[in-house]
């Protein structure tokens, strides 16, 4: 009888323990998924304050045509209106273009839900500073393309707020062109994981782009944002952390 009451009392002991290992594992899964959770909630940055991040403000009309793109053009579209706001000329000019440019990326990012391939197409054509394209075609004359779907106004806008500090080598220079060179010259880099083509066209385009270009002209600096570019996009493929600001004015982290 009494063996029976051990044996009793050490199947509750037991069972007590297991419910107590089990109660403090669940607790333990419940605080990661959790913080899991939270974590998640949190913007992907280490270097943009809460204020860059904000809604967009630009008047939409009953119907917003851009619904009904293609995932990269409506990120496109949705970039440029965040350049067009009012909140980033002013954090701009307040903050400085380093931390604009960040902010670019960031925002492509955030669109392409970090997919940076997807996110340094957005940033390239987002920051175009040209409304059409001219090039030469010989016994046609002069064929133009258009590169946003901007109005007059609404381009004049986002070009005026788009940062003109790029590069470090000349600061009376206005870089607001050399960004599509920066982001382009990424964009190929990471796709194809290759330097040596990103570095090929960018040099094809740059000796050749009088020949064919309506304007076009050779430009040193046009040269030095697509190494910058391609610097960028490198370290990419092994760091998805890295801003425009680790490579334009070296920052350290």
């Amino acid at each position: 009888m009494w063996n029976r009451q051990v044996e009793v009392q050490q199947a509750h002991v037991r069972t007590n323990r297991a419910f107590s290992i089990f109660n403090f594992q669940f607790i333990i899964v419940s605080i990661l998924l959790t913080s899991g959770f939270l974590f998640s909630q949190q913007k992907d940055t280490l270097w943009l304050d809460d204020e860059w991040y904000y809604a967009e403000t630009d008047p939409q009309p009953w119907f917003d045509y851009t619904d009904l793109l293609p995932p990269f053009f409506r990120d496109e579209v949705r970039l440029k209106r965040y350049l067009r706001d009012d909140r980033f000329y002013a954090l701009r000019k307040l903050r400085g273009d380093t931390l604009a440019v960040d902010a670019i990326f960031d925002q492509a990012m955030l669109l392409a839900d970090n997919d940076i391939g997807d996110a340094l197409w957005i940033a390239t054509f987002a920051v175009m500073d040209h409304e059409h394209l001219g090039l030469k075609i010989p016994l046609l004359g002069y064929l133009f393309f258009p590169l946003t779907t901007e109005s007059d106004s609404t381009f004049r806008v986002r070009r005026t707020n788009l940062p003109k500090k790029l590069l470090a080598d000349n600061p009376h220079a206005s870089d607001k062109d050399k960004l599509q060179h920066f982001f382009g010259s990424a964009l190929i880099t990471y796709i194809t994981n290759s330097e040596t083509i990103s570095r090929w066209i960018g040099n094809f385009f740059e000796n050749h782009e009088r020949l064919f270009v309506l304007g076009g002209r050779y430009d040193e600096r046009d040269k030095l944002a697509n190494k910058k570019g391609r610097e960028f996009g490198l370290r990419l493929l092994y760091d998805d952390t890295v801003l425009p600001s680790d490579v334009l004015w070296g920052r350290i982290k």
